[in-house]
Parts: C-alpha cells; structure tokens; sequence
C-alpha cells in the first residue's frame, strides 16, 4: 500500500530538479544538464576565512568576526537563478537540496570543529511578513535536522534597513552596522550561522560581532 501510494504521489507531485524544474524523478536530484553546468566551490583553492578563492580573498582588506566560511556552490548560473526562485518566488521544495549540499559541505570541511547549536541571520518582522519567510531560517532548519543539530534563533533584526542587494561593498557594510543584536547569553558556545547567499561577507559579519559580543566562543558560517 505505501509503495502504491509514493507512485500515486509521484506521478501527481514528480520530482524535479531544484534548479531549472526539470522532471527528474528522484528528490533533489539535478537533471543532467544542470549537474554537469553547476558550479562548485572548490576546498582545495579557497581561503577557510572569508569563502572565497583565494585570488579573490577578502581577508586583506577586512578583519572578520567569524572563524570561517564555506559554501557549496558559487553564487552564479544556474545555481544564482535557483535561489533567486528560492528566495523571492516562494519554490520552497528547493530548500531540501540547497541544505543537503550546506551540511555535507559543513561536515567535510568543519569535520574537526564540534558545535553547540544553529543559527541564522534574521530579518526584520517587516519584511518576514511581506515574504512570508525568511529564508536563511528555513536552510538554517534543514541543515541543523541533516546534522543532528539544535536550531536557535538567537538574533534579531533591529530595523528594516536598506536591501543589501544594490549596495557596493562599502556601503554594505555601512548599512548593517548596529543592525542586529544578540537575544540572550552564549556563554562558551561554538555556533555554525547560516545565511543563503555571502557577497561580501558584511551580513555575516555583522552577526557574528553580535554572538561574539553575547559570549560566544566561536562562528562558524
């Protein structure tokens, strides 16, 4: 009976590939063509502070609160356009492949590091309303579920600022200053804060001061 009726469900709800839509048949599986165009970050050429590549690296021009940063895929192509549709047209059923592929890439490269907890970087109440979600927290909930982690929310957003999309790097950095703050004690806590997407590191960096700020002994992104 419950095989009779995963086939029912598939043939009404089939899969299909988190990134262009395609029918693929299985659960965050990418078709073929977008398994071979996906762009993956490469451990062996990234700098394990800010992200990035290291030709591209940040660290020369910022000192980072958090203690690392990693990340799956390169914000580009494919990729770009499926989080685009994750975050502001509501294609939700992406979340699972986007969080599979966060918590592998955290268990691979942050393997030697033990945490206390999820976290997330908030939005305002504002905003959560007009898009119904906040979309850092519901990766952030899938990730802590794959890792058989506790999830926090332990910041919060003090005003609704100006989108960070249109804002050079400077200017980012500018505009989240002051903008969160912590909401309890994280006394000797390590913590791994989850965000969708990192341009310049300023959201996250902004956070991470505060969980510091709040006692925490370490972040991870």
């Amino acid at each position: 009976m419950s095989t009779a009726l995963s086939l029912i469900s598939s043939v009404l709800h089939p899969y299909t590939c988190p990134c262009c839509g395609t029918i693929t048949g299985a659960e965050d599986e990418l078709c073929d063509y977008c398994h071979e165009m996906i762009e993956r970050c490469d451990p062996a050429v990234r700098c394990m502070r800010c992200g990035l590549d290291k030709k591209l690296c940040q660290c020369r021009k910022h000192v980072f609160h958090f203690d690392g940063c990693v990340a799956p895929f390169k914000n580009s192509g494919i990729v770009r356009k499926a989080m685009h549709r994750f975050k502001f047209r509501r294609k939700l059923s992406s979340a699972g492949f986007f969080a599979k592929n966060m918590a592998f890439c955290v268990k691979n490269e942050y393997r030697d590091i033990k945490f206390d907890g999820v976290c997330f970087v908030p939005m305002h109440l504002k905003n959560r309303l007009m898009r119904g979600y906040n979309q850092s927290r519901i990766l952030a909930e899938g990730v802590a579920k794959l890792l058989r982690l506790p999830v926090y929310d332990l910041l919060c957003c003090k005003r609704s600022g100006v989108s960070q999309h249109n804002l050079n790097e400077k200017e980012r950095f500018k505009n989240v200053k002051g903008l969160y703050s912590a909401r309890c004690d994280l006394s000797g806590k390590v913590l791994l804060l989850v965000d969708d997407i990192k341009t310049t590191g300023a959201t996250l960096d902004a956070c991470a001061k505060q969980l510091l700020a709040a006692g925490a002994d370490g972040v991870y992104c």
